[in-house]
């Protein structure tokens, strides 16, 4: 059998999806293997529905035969047509480079979903609800001064009449929903089904039934509250809410297949019934108002007493009914769990609770109480001077839980509906309840996508830095990539994410995420082909959602972003499918400005956004801009085979680099503005010419060297600080940038304990105390894009732009002693590449493996002859190719396995 090992199978980039949006998805696998220059040579992949065939090569849909060739990127179904509602299984063997075969792999399974024209359900929302979306007040419990709705429950009762083989559930809400079958609730997932522009598309979920349903009398019921649909998003107060819509509606459709080969459908109609219950109200931003009183014993179990229940109404979603999505990205869950640590009291009677980590989430309440004792947890990032919760930066989130407990021994809740960016709590105990009666946990979420690298060295400060980068992506990809999970804002920034995506790709697998999210930025593109600056677009009116257009470096940011996926996952078919958009983009960017200088459709030009010291020329970065996006539709168009865009962006490019140096740039190569942004932009964009990039980098340093060392950089900027000096030869001055712990740095903030990257550097210091509370995040990952030069050059995993998808591996570690070691390793979808470096008195060993398929091109800061091979010259090593030797650099190129360098300084 061949030393090779098929690993990590993906449709459509996800382990299993449930449902699809295409007829031939894409199929693909990585590799594992330690042997040096092991190959894949060619392979053959096998599709069915029945998993124990699958799993002896038998493919009943397809089956491709022996496939010669290396590890494809992926490959497109081309069996047997695709139906609605079936469960497949497919599995992949492969032959290395000697033509010996490996073992079939675990089959994975795969759930085609609903084809448009099958779907019977129809939207279900509870009856009579005012223009506004609002119930008339009743005096009642769930009144409250936002007018928030309660959660609405629907059920139905049904009987099957004999053995089912197997029963699917195809699920969606305009809000959100849970599902409860028999008495218990299904599914792990949270805030389903997620944000969208639901007046345009939503996803649907697929949940497994064939387990819960018995023969004889079964009840499915739903909880639905209002999320993103009704609810209140952004921070426009005078539209607190209904951006979408005035109320949740729900969608389920059953399949249900008989052992006797029959079938039977179940459907959202006329025949269910609603009713309000304990969830008095539940808003992302108010928070969730619980009263356990108020609970339907048993009203998810058949034969339910359903006297008081009304009957609901058919709904049709206003302006049109939305496009029905399979969900393209990871469901949210709930990930990590943190114990509360009390702290203090405060004045105003409250209990001050320590999670130890900033976190997007809830708290799960665990107590025991009489029956309508009253509990309030509310919730912050920091504490302010007094040791209160800090809460002036939430501006009108409310964040603010109640539950009203009913009485009967210990009782476990945690919200249904919101979500808090949080890390402190305080907690009001009603009178006569004891402390010790009462335990709390946070409990984090987030679109649960595969956590893809590890970064570690024997710096704690560093290992801080990038435990709070992840912590700020885990905080905020929620379905879309926000900015920040705690205020009244929450929105899917396009710059953020631009700045923050290769960063974001060594955290997690993010390739699903960005194929969902895209399909929201190309929802919220105008009809001008103007990109907007959030996605989905920022909900201003009723019935449409009329986005504010994209500024410099917000609109662009698709186009980087797919360019930057085409680089990490080699994935061809988000950039083919989004092409025409880009080129709407450029066409109307390219219109406002015959001179080629960026200064018409600007919009909101927010130009280096935050940043400190000298402010950046806007039009000046707006121009560099739009010499990065035309040189990435050129390489798009390269990847597409569109030679005449090809030409037409090359030229588009130098036409812009011409005017940009006219109008930017002096004889002595200093930039208009003359900020460190300025420089980092020129440079990393290739705006200048050969003979102008040495002074630009004098320039560059003794910019840094005037702030004290100090950055001076905001949002566009960050990214380029240590990768660009560590290109420019200035690595020992990139790492004094990630050392520094005195303000402005990233240090900074973990010196005074943060846990989550900062919106602003200054967003609290000693001699200030608290910036703007109007907009002073404590979790908002922009800063944090300093993650890839952690990956990429301290751990020295880099991707290639001559052999995307990580076939090539570009590494270049910068070795410091300060660091003590690093050890890493990111799982592309090649497979697991690891860098791993340590100093052993005055040498440093290097070990690194490389998954099969692939090869290193290495660069490394010193002459050959320092350098050794399995304790031999490395000249002398035969797995080696093309070693080249200058200025003290020495190349060279290795085929996959594992290696092990030893450098003499």
């Amino acid at each position: 059998m061949s030393r090779l090992t098929v690993s990590a199978l993906r449709c459509e980039h996800l382990a299993t999806p449930l449902g699809l949006n295409t007829k031939n998805p894409r199929l693909s696998w990585s590799l594992a293997g330690t042997d040096r220059g092991l190959a894949q040579s060619a392979y053959r992949i096998v599709v069915g529905s029945d998993a124990e065939a699958v799993a002896k090569g038998i493919g009943a849909l397809w089956d491709t035969g022996r496939v010669e060739g290396p590890r494809p990127h992926a490959v497109h179904y081309a069996g047997r047509p695709l139906g609605s509602d079936e469960r497949l299984y497919w599995s992949v063997m492969v032959w290395d480079e000697t033509g010996a075969p490996s073992p079939f792999a675990a089959p994975a399974a795969i759930e085609t979903g609903l084809d448009p024209a099958d779907w019977r359900a129809g939207w279900i929302a509870r009856y009579f609800v005012l223009p506004a979306g609002r119930e008339v007040p009743a005096d009642n419990a769930y009144d409250n001064r936002w007018q928030a709705r309660p959660a609405d429950h629907f059920r139905r009762d049904f009987t099957l009449d004999r053995p089912i083989l197997r029963a699917t559930a195809y699920l969606s809400a305009l809000g959100l929903y849970r599902l409860h079958v028999n008495g218990a609730r299904i599914g792990d997932e949270v805030m389903a089904p997620g944000w969208t522009d639901y007046h345009q598309r939503v996803p649907y979920q697929v949940l497994d039934l064939t387990d819960r349903l018995v023969m004889g009398e079964n009840c499915i019921g739903a909880i639905c509250g209002e999320g993103w649909y009704s609810g209140r998003v952004g921070h426009n107060q005078r539209r607190a809410g209904n951006h979408y819509g005035g109320r949740p509606a729900f969608l389920c459709q059953i399949e249900i297949h008989y052992a006797d080969g029959g079938r039977e459908t179940l459907v959202t109609d006329e025949h269910w019934q609603t009713a309000q219950g304990p969830v008095c109200y539940s808003d992302f931003l108010m928070g969730e108002r619980y009263d356990a009183r108020l609970e339907r014993p048993g009203w998810d179990r058949p034969g339910h007493d359903v006297s008081r229940w009304q009957p609901v109404e058919r709904f049709v979603p206003d302006p049109r009914a939305p496009h029905l999505d399979a969900a393209r990205v990871q469901p949210a869950r709930e990930i990590a769990r943190f114990a509360a640590r009390f702290l203090h009291e405060v004045p105003d009677g409250g209990r001050i609770y320590d999670l130890g980590q900033n976190i997007a989430g809830y708290v799960e309440l665990a107590l025991t109480a009489p029956r309508g004792a009253e509990f309030t947890l509310r919730h912050a990032e920091t504490l302010d001077e007094t040791g209160g919760l800090y809460t002036a930066n939430l501006r009108h989130a409310v964040a603010t839980d109640h539950y009203v407990a009913k009485g009967e021994g210990r009782e476990t809740w945690s919200p249904h509906f919101t979500f808090h960016g949080f890390r402190y709590i305080e907690l009001f105990l009603p009178e006569g309840v004891a402390p010790e009666a009462v335990s709390l946990t946070g409990i984090a979420i987030q679109s649960d996508t595969p956590l893809s690298g590890r970064f570690e060295t024997g710096h704690a400060m560093v290992n801080q830095l990038w435990s709070n980068i992840l912590w700020s992506q885990r905080g905020n990809f929620l379905s879309v990539p926000t900015d920040c999970p705690q205020r009244d804002e929450r929105y899917g920034w396009t710059a953020d994410a631009q700045v923050f995506w290769k960063t974001a790709g060594y955290g997690m697998d993010v390739a699903a995420f960005l194929e969902k999210w895209m399909e929201d930025i190309a929802d919220a593109q105008l009809p001008d082909g103007a990109y907007t600056d959030v996605a989905p677009s920022r909900p201003l009116n009723p019935y449409r959602l009329t986005g504010q257009p994209g500024a410099p470096g917000w609109g662009d940011g698709p186009i980087i972003m797919a360019h930057q996926h085409w680089l990490r996952y080699g994935d061809r078919d988000l950039i083919a499918r989004h092409y025409r958009r880009f080129v709407a983009w450029m066409d109307h960017v390219e219109r406002a400005n015959p001179d080629f200088l960026r200064r018409g459709a600007v919009y909101n030009n927010y130009g280096d956004w935050l940043s400190v010291g000298p402010a950046s020329d806007r039009t000046m970065v707006a121009t560099a801009y739009w010499i990065h996006i035309a040189d990435l539709m050129a390489a798009i168009a390269g990847v597409l085979h569109l030679s005449g865009d090809v030409a037409r962006f090359t030229t588009l490019g130098a036409r812009i680099r011409a005017a940009f140096l006219a109008a930017f740039v002096d004889d002595d190569t200093r930039i208009t503005g003359d900020t460190q942004t300025a420089y980092l932009l020129a440079l990393d964009f290739d705006c200048l010419p050969p003979e102008h990039r040495p002074a630009a980098r004098a320039h560059l340093r003794a910019r840094i060297e005037e702030a004290g060392g100090h950055l001076q950089t905001g949002f566009l900027g960050v990214r380029h600080l240590c990768p660009v000096l560590a290109d420019a030869g200035a690595p020992d001055l990139a790492m004094a940038l990630l050392f520094n712990d005195s303000y402005p740095s990233w240090g900074f903030s973990i010196r005074h304990g943060a846990t989550t990257i900062w919106e602003r550097w200054d967003g609290w210091t000693p001699e200030k105390g608290f910036q703007s509370a109007a907009m002073n995040s404590f979790n908002h990952y922009a800063y944090g894009s300093v993650g890839e030069f952690l990956f990429a050059r301290l751990a020295g995993i880099d991707w290639s732009v001559e052999g995307p998808g990580f076939e090539i591996v570009r590494m270049r570690p910068i070795f410091d002693r300060r660091l003590g070691y690093v050890r890493a390793h990111y799982d592309a979808h090649a497979g697991r590449v690891e860098s791993s470096w340590t100093y052993e008195g005055e040498r440093i060993q290097w070990s690194i493996a490389l998954p099969p398929g692939t090869r290193a091109d290495i660069a490394l800061p010193l002459p050959a002859d320092r350098i050794s091979l399995d304790h031999a010259p490395l000249a002398a090593s035969l797995d080696l190719s093309g070693l080249v030797e200058a200025a003290g650099i020495t190349r060279f190129s290795c085929p996959s396995g594992r290696y092990v360098f030893t450098l003499t300084p």
